[in-house]
C-alpha cells in the first residue's frame, strides 16, 4: 500500500465513523456502558479492515485487534487533523472512559467546538476494544501518533 495518501486513511476512517454512528446512540452523552463501547469499537475495527483487507475480517483477539484497531487510531488522527490534535482527541476519549464522579468533560468540550465530537467517541469506544483483547493501550496510541506525524511529514516533503 505504497501509494496509500493520508486522505485514503482519512477516508477510511470516515467509513468507520459511519459505521459507528450507524450503531451508536444519537446523543453523545450519557456516554455508553462499557460493554456498549467495545462492540461499536469492534465495529468500527471491523468496518476498516472491510475497507483495508479483506471482507471476512474480524477483530476477535490480541493479534487481530493491535492490527487494525492500531491502524484505525492513526487514521482517526488524520481524519481531524486540522481539527483537533491527536492529544486533545485522547483527552476527550479518556474523559468519555471515565469511571471518577464528577466527570470533567473539559476536552469533550473541545472537540465538540471543533465538530469532532463523534470522532472522539468512536476513539473512545476503539480504546475499549483494544482494552478489552488486551492490548498494550499507551503504546498503540503512542505507535499511532508516530505514525500520524511522520506520514503527515513525508506527504509535505513529497508535495513540496
Amino acid at each position: 500500500m505504497d501509494d496509500v495518501t493520508n486522505a485514503d486513511r482519512a477516508a477510511w476512517a470516515a467509513e468507520a465513523l459511519a459505521a459507528y454512528n450507524d450503531a451508536a446512540p444519537d446523543q453523545l452523552l450519557p456516554v455508553p456502558e462499557q460493554a456498549q463501547r467495545v462492540r461499536l469499537g469492534i465495529i468500527a475495527a471491523e468496518t476498516l479492515a472491510r475497507a483495508t483487507r479483506r471482507s471476512e475480517w474480524t477483530v476477535n483477539d490480541q493479534e487481530s485487534a493491535d492490527e487494525v484497531i492500531g491502524d484505525l487510531f492513526a487514521y482517526i488522527f488524520m481524519l481531524s487533523d486540522g481539527r483537533a490534535t491527536p492529544d486533545q482527541l485522547t483527552r476527550a476519549a479518556e474523559e468519555m472512559r471515565s469511571t471518577h464522579y464528577p466527570v470533567t468533560l473539559t476536552a469533550v468540550c473541545e472537540v465538540t467546538a471543533a465538530d469532532v465530537e463523534r470522532v472522539a467517541a468512536m476513539l473512545a469506544a476503539c480504546m475499549d476494544a483494544a482494552e478489552h483483547f488486551g492490548c498494550d493501550l499507551p503504546g498503540m496510541l503512542h505507535s499511532a501518533r508516530q505514525f500520524a506525524e511522520e506520514t503527515k511529514t513525508e506527504e509535505a516533503y513529497d508535495n513540496a
